[in-house]
C-alpha cells in the first residue's frame, strides 16, 4: 500500500503542478493581451465543456469504482462487462451531445444579458462542445486505467498532454487568433489525449478487449443510481463556478466575469493541493474496501483530517489576508479585487474543501447516493439567489450565494453521507461520530 500511495501522490502531485501553472499563466497573459472583456467571453465559451462534462450522467466514476474493486475480488469477467456496457452508454451520449449543438453553427450571434458573442464565437463554441464529448470518452479512458492500478503511469501523461491546451492557447492569442482557432487547437489535443490513453488500455490492460459483446443492461440499471449520484458532484461544481461566472457576466458584464472567476481560481490553489491526496487515495480506498482492509482505511481517514486542519484551514486564511495583493501582482494590475470580495471567496474555499474531499472517497466505494442527490437540490435552490445578489450587492453578492451553498452543502454532507457503518467508516475528518 505504501509504495502504491506513493506513486499515486507523485502522480497527483504532478497533475496538481501541470494545473496550477496553466493557472499561474493563462489568466494574466490573456488578460494583457485580449483585454478583460474579450477574455471574460472567453470564459463564457469554455465553461461550456465542464458544463456538458457531467453529461456522461457520473459512469466514468461509477464505472471506476466497481471495476477497482471487481479487479482487486480478482473477477476481471466482471470489470469486462462495466468497462464495455459504460464505454457503449458514453460513446452514444457523447454524439447526441454533438448533434445537440449542431443549430449553433446557423446562428449568426447570441446574446445574454450584457454579453454578445459573434458568428466567431459561436462557431468556436460548437467546437468546444465537441471537445466536451471528447473529454467525457477521455475521462472514462482514464478511470479504467485507474481501475486496473495504473493510477500513476496514466495520470502523469495524461495532465501533462492537457496541460499542452493551456500553451496552445497562450500561443493562439499572442498571435491574434480567432476563438474557432483556440477551439480547434482544444480539440486537436484532446484528440492526440485520447490516443494516448488508448494505447495504455492496449499495453497495459490486455486482458480488457474493447468492443461491446459483454454489454449488459442489468450493469447499466446497477450502476445508474451511483453514476447519477456521482454526476451530482460535478454539476454542483459546474453550477458553483462555471454558472457564477455566467451569471457575473450576464449581469455585470466580462470584466465581472473575468474577476471572478481569476479570484476563485487563485483561492483553488490550496484546494488542489490537499487535492493531490484525495485523487490519489481514491483506487487504494476502492481496493481496500472490497478486500475488507480496515487498517489501510484508517491511514486515509488520519491524513485527511491532518491535511484539512494543517493545510486547507491555514492556506484559506493566508488566502484572505494576502490574496487581494498576489491578483494584483499575478496579473500586472489588470485586475485588483476588493479585499472583502477576497475574503468571502476564501470562507467558501474553506467550507469547499470541509466535504469535497471526503465525498471522493465516498465516489470511490460508490456509498455517496443520498449525498450525491441532496448536493443537486441544494445547489439548485441556492445558486438562481446570486443573480439579484448580484444585481444588488455587485460581486461581493455572489460571494455570500457560494458560502450559503457551500455551507448547506457541507451541513448535508454530514447528516446524508451513505456510510454502510457510521462508526466504521468515518469519512468526514473533522468530525467523529
Amino acid at each position: 500500500m505504501k509504495r502504491e500511495m506513493l506513486a499515486n501522490n507523485i502522480a497527483s502531485a504532478g497533475s496538481i503542478f501541470w494545473r496550477i501553472i496553466g493557472q499561474l499563466i493563462l489568466p494574466p497573459a490573456l488578460l494583457a493581451w485580449w483585454g478583460s472583456d474579450r477574455y471574460g467571453e472567453w470564459l463564457f465559451i469554455t465553461s461550456l465543456p465542464t458544463l456538458l462534462a457531467v453529461a456522461d450522467l457520473g459512469f466514468a466514476d461509477a464505472a471506476a469504482s466497481q471495476m477497482t474493486m471487481e479487479i482487486a475480488r480478482g473477477q476481471r469477467s466482471e470489470a469486462i462487462r462495466i468497462f464495455q456496457t459504460i464505454l457503449a452508454m458514453t460513446l452514444l451520449i457523447c454524439v447526441g451531445l454533438i448533434a445537440a449543438a449542431t443549430p449553433v453553427l446557423y446562428l449568426d450571434y447570441f446574446e445574454i444579458g450584457r454579453v454578445r458573442l459573434d458568428a466567431d464565437a459561436m462557431a468556436a463554441l460548437y467546437l468546444v462542445s465537441c471537445y466536451s464529448s471528447l473529454l467525457i470518452v477521455s475521462r472514462l479512458l482514464l478511470a479504467s486505467l485507474r481501475a486496473g492500478q495504473h493510477y500513476a503511469e496514466s495520470t502523469l501523461v495524461y495532465d501533462a498532454i492537457q496541460f499542452l491546451e493551456g500553451v496552445a492557447i497562450l500561443w493562439a492569442a499572442y498571435e491574434g487568433k480567432s476563438f474557432f482557432v483556440c477551439a480547434l487547437l482544444y480539440v486537436c489535443i484532446r484528440v492526440g489525449n485520447i490516443a494516448y490513453l488508448v494505447f495504455l488500455i492496449s499495453r497495459r490492460m490486455s486482458w480488457l478487449p474493447w468492443g461491446f459483446e459483454a454489454f449488459d443492461w442489468g450493469t447499466f440499471r446497477q450502476l445508474f443510481a451511483p453514476a447519477l449520484a456521482a454526476m451530482a458532484m460535478p454539476i454542483a461544481l459546474a453550477l458553483n463556478f462555471q454558472g457564477m461566472i455566467w451569471i457575473a457576466g450576464s449581469t455585470m458584464g466580462p470584466a465581472a466575469a473575468a474577476v471572478l472567476a481569476t479570484v476563485r481560481t487563485a483561492s483553488r490553489v490550496v484546494i488542489q493541493l490537499v487535492g493531490i491526496f484525495s485523487r490519489a487515495a481514491m483506487p487504494i480506498y476502492s481496493a481496500s474496501v472490497a478486500v475488507n482492509n480496515q487498517r489501510s482505511r484508517d491511514v486515509i481517514d488520519g491524513i485527511m483530517r491532518l491535511l484539512l486542519l494543517f493545510l486547507l484551514l491555514p492556506g484559506c486564511l493566508a488566502f484572505g489576508l494576502f490574496g487581494g495583493d498576489l491578483v494584483g501582482i499575478w496579473t500586472h494590475g489588470h485586475l485588483n479585487p476588493p479585499s472583502t470580495f477576497v475574503w468571502l471567496i476564501a470562507i467558501g474555499a474553506l467550507f469547499h474543501g470541509c466535504w469535497a474531499f471526503s465525498a471522493n472517497l465516498l465516489v470511490s466505494i460508490n456509498r455517496h447516493v443520498r449525498f450525491g442527490f441532496a448536493v443537486v437540490v441544494v445547489t439548485c435552490m441556492i445558486t438562481p439567489m446570486a443573480w439579484p445578489a448580484a444585481r444588488l450587492f455587485g460581486l461581493d453578492g455572489i460571494a455570500v450565494t457560494l458560502i450559503v451553498l457551500e455551507l448547506a452543502t457541507l451541513l448535508a454532507f454530514a447528516a446524508l453521507n451513505d456510510r454502510p457503518n457510521r462508526a466504521r467508516y468515518q469519512l468526514w475528518p473533522l468530525v467523529r461520530s
